[in-house]
């Protein structure tokens, strides 16, 4: 193989590392600093198990995009993967603390709906970039 496609071999490896890194940087913040159970008043509860940082994960989407321009769609493919299994694996650990609290009620499965909505943007700016390269 020569020498210029190990580059772009270990640039990609890279930056698809430091992707998933701050993929699950974020995750964790956005778990880390969600309140959680807090009581208002005498009846008034707010619940916050995964807290407004989890949209920083948005701000990731362009990085597979960008590197998709000189790279297979496999290789796109694995840093969307990248990008949104710890979002996924947020929104999991989300809905669980809603329903081990005892507050879950069936609709706190819409936390699924930030890593599906983070999938699609992504792979939208994907096929976009991929299609203008």
């Amino acid at each position: 193989m020569p020498t210029h496609l190990r580059a772009v071999d270990r640039a990609w490896v890279l930056t698809t590392l430091v992707l998933l890194a701050a993929s699950v940087a974020v995750a964790v913040l956005a778990l880390s600093t969600a309140d959680g159970v807090t009581q208002l008043t005498d009846i008034d509860y707010s619940t916050e198990f995964v807290s407004a940082w989890w949209w920083l994960a948005f701000l990731l989407a362009p990085v597979p995009a960008l590197a998709s321009r000189r790279s297979t769609s496999a290789a796109a493919a694995v840093q969307v993967v990248a990008l949104v299994v710890p979002q996924f694996v947020a929104a999991a650990v989300c809905v669980g603390r809603y329903r081990s609290s005892g507050w879950g009620d069936g609709l706190e499965v819409f936390a699924y709906l930030h890593p599906l909505l983070l999938t699609a943007v992504t792979v939208g700016l994907v096929a976009v970039a991929r299609r203008r390269s």
